[in-house]
């Protein structure tokens, strides 16, 4: 198909209203073709010949031109997974991941780079350019374009391996979320549970044609029945449902299993390590990151656990006690934790999340969180009134300057729905793009899976919702702040992995604190602001068994980075190793959280799951510099924009981080945001 046929070709915005499944495989085909004629141009050029236009931008331009078709159509299959869209991603799959192969051993291509990176006037260009030709230099020695054609063709032969398995995962999780479901034809044994969540429930049913009340295993579904229900074998069976997704345990057992992926996905990766010189996967994913040495992470975590433990041991000893008051059998299981948390958070703090989210309608939340935009960097959302959008649900805003100039822009898809995948996440739609009289500006998507408005019913957030929101945020500030017109070291690319949650953690401040809080957290019927008790309440909630929040995210830190730092073993074994070390709490033998665990094996965050306590110690000492100066500081937001996010990855984190706060960071504020400040390691 030519452009003017097929809409994957077309230039600008993604012309959603008429992309089709059957366009993707004739369009990366078509772009595969036309990069790879590029490359084909590059290396034949004599050395002397070769500059930065004709090789690094040549590259960059048919990349980005790839990328942007692909982008559409990975984000496509995620948020509208139909069969039809599976195909087609999984058609193209194996032509992107070869070609990438391709294209990362290429050892007339590494040649050419090697030649820029000698030139003499190398010193002289943009930090953009050097970057990038470190970080090709970089990414080619680790792909293997030094090793022998027979390990060459190894690697990519388990390249593409790992692509069809990790796509093979994440449909998995995804089927075996959607797969389980329960009808109640009354509201006996979902005694308990709001009536907001109840609505939610009767909006399914009627969706599928039933009367009554249909929970699944979506979030806002099971978060509920978890949170309110009552009835206690009803949680254990759901609880006992959503740990054993995609496994050979559970209601589904053996029905999308993801753990023969899983065993093959770590062996393979092991042996990839191997194959290209180093110990183990672990010791390969740090050459791109700011953490030294493996050694150096599980130094940082387990001194984050000896200092959380007699905390977190206080803590749950302090809801058994509570629980048993209440005539719980104790020591509670796990399907009774989030069911007694949230009555002792109301008794302790007097705080109840449901009564709360009238103080958070949707749209109030998004005025909070652009006006935080708007006074920290000086950004204005224009909204699209007829965007061509994937889903009625889905917005789209411009993103200006102050002054009006028109700078980036952001896709909305913020409720759940069938066929969407799970979770929340950022990704990128555009990348910025600035060369001679080509201009692209960035744009980012958001996409949350919060319950939908129905029938008169707007939609209200939890404040757990309201944190993740802005979490996303921070990934897309990060992205459309970006001042580097090179794609490939521009927003979020090029990023070390053990740092891009910071922008993301430290917009969490904003939805904790309380002049943020005074400005959007208000009734939906009264519009009066969250009473002070509430709010210091809320504030104090999110300290709220911090500890054991804490331990909890060491464990599957410690637990990804166990599974890939040694010869392929048991990994539901490894995990059980772990979880004994570190959790305070068992969990029953047929949990299989692994089996679901997206970040790992379908998410880019092997081996970097520690990333987010690593990131999050940064986060929470610059938020602390807010706090000190001001929450709204346009200068010290000027000298974050500056320093860090519209940086990208065209210089290491460290330095960036260093030209913002002034010195290394501090690990107080983030013992402070757990309720840990203090404890002795």
């Amino acid at each position: 198909m030519s452009a003017p046929d097929n809409p994957l070709l077309s230039p600008g915005l993604p012309r959603f209203g008429s992309i089709e499944p059957a366009h993707a495989l004739p369009a990366i085909e078509q772009l595969v073709d036309s990069y790879r004629s590029v490359i084909e141009e590059i290396t034949s050029l004599a050395p002397e010949e070769i500059d930065y236009d004709n090789t690094l931008w040549a590259e960059a331009l048919a990349d980005e031109t790839l990328s942007n078709a692909w982008s559409t159509i990975g984000h496509l299959n995620r948020v509208t997974n139909t069969e039809a869209w599976r195909d087609a991603f999984q058609a193209c799959l194996p032509i992107i991941s070869a070609f990438a192969t391709e294209r990362s051993q290429n050892q007339a291509l590494c040649q050419v780079y090697q030649t820029l990176a000698d030139r003499s006037d190398l010193t002289e260009q943009p930090q953009a350019i050097q970057a990038a030709i470190e970080h090709n230099l970089r990414d080619f020695k680790l792909s293997g374009v030094d090793q022998s054609q027979t390990i060459r063709d190894a690697l990519k032969e388990k390249s593409l391996r790992l692509s069809e398995l990790s796509n093979a995962f994440g449909n998995h999780v995804m089927d075996a979320t959607d797969g389980f479901q329960l009808h109640f034809e009354s509201t006996d044994k979902l005694q308990g549970l709001p009536d907001d969540a109840l609505a939610q429930m009767a909006d399914r049913a009627k969706a599928n044609e039933k009367d009554g009340w249909l929970a699944d295993l979506s979030l806002p579904s099971y978060k509920a029945i978890m949170t309110y229900a009552d009835d206690r074998d009803l949680r254990e069976q759901f609880y006992h449902a959503f740990s054993t997704r995609a496994s050979d345990q559970g209601p589904q057992a053996g029905e999308f299993d993801n753990t023969p992926l899983v065993t093959e996905m770590l062996a393979i990766r092991h042996e990839m390590a191997d194959l290209l010189g180093f110990d183990h996967h672990a010791r390969h994913r740090l050459e791109t990151r700011m953490a030294e040495s493996v050694e150096a992470i599980e130094s940082f975590l387990t001194d984050l656990a000896n200092r959380a433990r007699p905390m977190a041991e206080t803590q749950l000893q302090a809801l058994n006690d509570f629980a048993a008051t209440k005539g719980a059998e104790v020591p509670l299981k796990p399907w009774d934790v989030a069911y007694y948390t949230e009555q002792l958070k109301e008794e302790t703090l007097g705080i109840n999340d449901e009564l709360l989210k009238p103080y958070f309608e949707v749209e109030a939340v998004f005025g909070g969180l652009f006006a935080t935009a708007e006074k920290l960097f000086g950004l204005q959302f224009e909204k699209e009134p007829n965007p061509e959008t994937w889903h009625e649900h889905v917005s789209f805003y411009h993103v200006n300057k102050k002054e009006g100039q028109r700078m980036a822009g952001l896709y909305l898809d913020i409720y759940a729905r069938p066929k969407k995948a799970g979770g929340a996440w950022m990704d990128v739609c555009r990348s910025r793009l600035v060369k001679g009289e080509i201009k692209q500006l960035p744009i980012a998507y958001l996409t949350c899976n919060f319950a939908p408005p129905s029938e008169g019913r707007p939609s209200l957030l939890t404040h757990d919702d309201v944190v993740t929101l802005f979490h996303e945020f921070g990934h897309c500030l990060h992205h459309l702040l970006t001042e580097v017109d090179l794609p490939m070291v521009a927003g979020i690319h090029g990023v070390e992995w053990d740092a891009v949650e910071l922008p993301s953690q430290l917009l969490e401040g904003w939805s904790m604190a309380q002049d943020a809080l005074n400005t959007y957290a208000r009734h939906i019927q009264t519009n009066e602001p969250l009473p002070s008790e509430d709010l210091n309440a809320l504030r104090e909630s999110r300290q709220f068994q911090g500890a054991l929040a804490l331990l909890r995210q060491i464990q599957f830190a410690l637990t990804d980075l166990k599974l890939h730092q040694q010869a392929p073993a048991d990994p539901i074994a490894i995990a059980r190793e772990v979880e004994e070390t570190i959790s305070v709490m068992p969990s029953p033998t047929t949990n299989r959280f692994l089996m679901s665990f997206s970040h790992l094996f379908n998410g880019g965050y092997s081996a970097g799951y520690y990333s987010y306590l690593w990131a999050e110690r940064l986060a929470r000492d610059a938020f602390d510099l807010f706090e000190t100066h001001g929450i709204y500081d346009a200068d010290l937001g000027q000298r974050l924009a500056n320093s860090i996010l519209s940086m990208g990855g065209s210089r290491p984190m460290q330095v960036s981080w260093m030209e913002f706060a002034g010195r290394e960071p501090r690990l107080e504020p983030l013992l402070r945001a757990y309720g840990i400040e203090g404890m002795a390691a």
